[in-house]
């Protein structure tokens, strides 16, 4: 049997499945049970963020009130949780992660593919290595949370621990916000190491949502090792404004970090980088659950990858984004966006500065069955060049199926197809990569 039509008919078995899972279990995550409700309150379903959910986190980790009706005053930042008795059950979460992946990927006429070392994975018979497929248990992640606030007052905390992700293990975002005002119109202060676009925008610009992976165009990583998808160390403020009983939301964010390294990695101690980098973004949330983001980022990274390395040059990094959601009827939610990039590339250490040009562009649709049951698919396509270059194309599709297997939806069976073939912009290459995976996630 061919691998894609394995692929294929797993998928269709564990939709099967996934439709027919009762719903039982007892768990209940850190929030939740602080609470007392389930996680659907801040999730159309885990992780992927509803309105509420992001209200929770602009006012510090604290569940917005339910009489903000505008009869009277909204209430202080520093009132919200204040009947709210300690237990370290309420502060402290765990999450696990555990899957099965079928992956096979195919490199461009002339290119190869790298051998993997595991007993399961296997090169193409053909010399040039074009092909490689491999199926695998992957332990996929085991995170620790520790989030609070103090209460009578406006200070939080949010530390997260990865205890192993793809190998590794180590902090991934710490930092202290201090948030005030009222639940209606409040502003943070954050400090610490902290994702750059993750839980700033609405859903369409989110990191984490109903897939095991964020969208290709917010995660792509481009030739000069930059990427959305960083944790850098900084300070982020912002300002919210809700009208009655959070119908409408608008929101504001500035960020100023110390940025990435030459390879990619974000900068966490001394550097020679003595320049910041910049992020903003607006969000405005409308209607059942629908939402706008615009967002920006500026920055500057030493560019290594000519003269073995080249470590005198600053690049310019640029990107600009527009991202949107609508959800119809609490059943399908439409998602769509843009980012635009423009960097500084140097072929050689004396040859002119020419720009890297970078546009890219998402579609999803979600579709909830039932809570906690959702059908989803999305497509994302980019366009990358490098003159003198011709332009070179990139895309990504993918389907999925997410079911929640607790009535509180803390514990989630996940399934999906993906489909990525990679334009390289410099060796005007490709590689394409089809994958089948098979996670559940626990969160306690």
């Amino acid at each position: 049997m061919k691998l894609s039509s394995l692929w294929i008919k797993s998928m269709l078995l564990v939709i099967g499945v996934i439709l027919l899972m009762p719903v039982t279990g007892h768990a209940i995550p850190a929030f939740a049970r602080k609470y007392g409700v389930k996680c659907y309150t801040c999730h159309t379903v885990p992780p992927a963020l509803n309105k509420n959910g992001y209200m929770f986190k602009r006012l510090g980790y604290r569940m917005p009130p339910d009489e903000m009706d505008g009869s009277k005053p909204a209430p202080k930042i520093s009132d919200l949780d204040a009947n709210i008795k300690f237990d370290i059950t309420k502060v402290v979460a765990l999450i696990l992660e555990g899957s099965f992946t079928e992956d096979k990927t195919k490199a461009g006429t002339g290119d190869t593919v790298a051998s993997s070392p595991s007993s399961a994975c296997n090169s193409g018979a053909n010399a040039t290595q074009q092909t490689a497929s491999c199926s695998s248990f992957n332990l996929e992640e085991a995170a620790l949370f520790l989030v609070g606030n103090v209460p009578n007052t406006g200070f939080s905390l949010f530390v997260h621990e990865e205890l192993y992700q793809g190998g590794s293990s180590g902090l991934e975002q710490g930092f202290g916000q201090w948030t005030g005002g009222r639940a209606n119109s409040s502003y943070f202060v954050k400090v610490g190491e902290m994702h750059m676009q993750e839980g700033e925008g609405t859903r369409a610009a989110m990191f984490y949502n109903l897939f095991h992976d964020p969208a290709y165009t917010l995660t792509y990583v481009d030739p000069l090792s930059f990427s959305l998808d960083q944790h850098p160390v900084g300070v982020d403020v912002g300002y919210t404004w809700a009208n009655n009983y959070f119908k409408n939301i608008f929101a504001v964010s500035a960020k100023v970090t110390n940025g990435l390294n030459a390879d990619g990695s974000e900068i966490l101690d001394t550097s020679t980088k003595n320049s910041k980098d910049y992020w903003g973004d607006a969000d405005y949330w409308f209607g059942p659950d629908g939402g706008v983001t615009v967002m920006g980022y500026h920055g500057t990274k030493d560019q290594n990858n000519i003269d073995n390395p080249l470590t005198t040059y600053r690049t310019n990094l640029n990107r600009v984004g527009v991202f949107g959601n609508y959800l119809f009827k609490d059943k399908l939610d439409l998602l769509g966006g843009y980012l635009h990039g423009q960097d500084d590339w140097k072929w050689t250490s004396t040859s002119a500065t020419t720009p890297y040009k970078l546009d890219s562009y998402r579609a999803e649709a979600d579709y909830y069955i039932k809570t906690g049951t959702v059908f989803s698919a999305r497509f994302d396509r980019s366009s990358q060049s490098i003159a003198p270059n011709p332009s070179i194309h990139s895309q990504v599709w993918g389907i999925g199926a997410e079911h929640a297997l607790t009535e509180l939806g803390n514990i989630v069976l996940r399934a999906g197809y993906n489909q990525e073939h990679d334009g390289d912009p410099i060796a005007m290459k490709s590689t394409t990569d089809k994958m089948f995976r098979l996670d559940i996630r626990y969160m306690w």
